[in-house]
């Protein structure tokens, strides 16, 4: 599976490895996250996140902003670049995948988009998990 995340990462944008894509499309999500926040959810350092961020600020992608009310602490904001960039791959995406869809019956649709839901779920359901864990720290 996430060989197929990664080969439609490439199609999309030459420009973005997977782990960036996912920075993106979270922060274009949710607007603001911390590093703390990726590192958890991608299983990855800091460092790590440091090294991907960059690459996406000095792409213009996302900024670093510091909280006003605690200066050690850094989020990750997506910019209206970043947004551009988002949805292009978004709308990229949709064209690609709309031929694999054309070969599935109704009720396997239905059933594969059940069990996509249940995955996303589940995802979410750890990335919040992850998230009031960090800001706890």
């Amino acid at each position: 599976m996430l060989t197929l995340v990664a080969s439609y990462t490439k199609l999309l944008d030459n420009n973005l490895t997977a782990p960036q894509y996912f920075i993106l499309q979270t922060l274009a999500k949710h607007d603001m996250q911390t590093s703390s926040y990726f590192a958890n959810v991608l299983g990855v350092t800091l460092s790590a996140i440091t090294n991907l961020s960059s690459k996406l600020v000095q792409k213009g992608y996302i900024e670093r902003v510091v909280s006003e009310t605690d200066r050690r602490q850094v989020h990750l904001k997506i910019t209206d670049q970043g947004r551009e960039v988002e949805q292009r791959m978004l709308e990229r995406y949709k064209q690609l995948t709309d031929g694999l869809w054309s070969e599935f019956s109704g009720t396997e649709l239905d059933l594969l988009i059940h069990s996509y839901q249940k995955m996303i779920d589940h995802l979410e359901l750890n990335m919040n998990k992850n998230n009031t864990q960090s800001q706890e720290e």
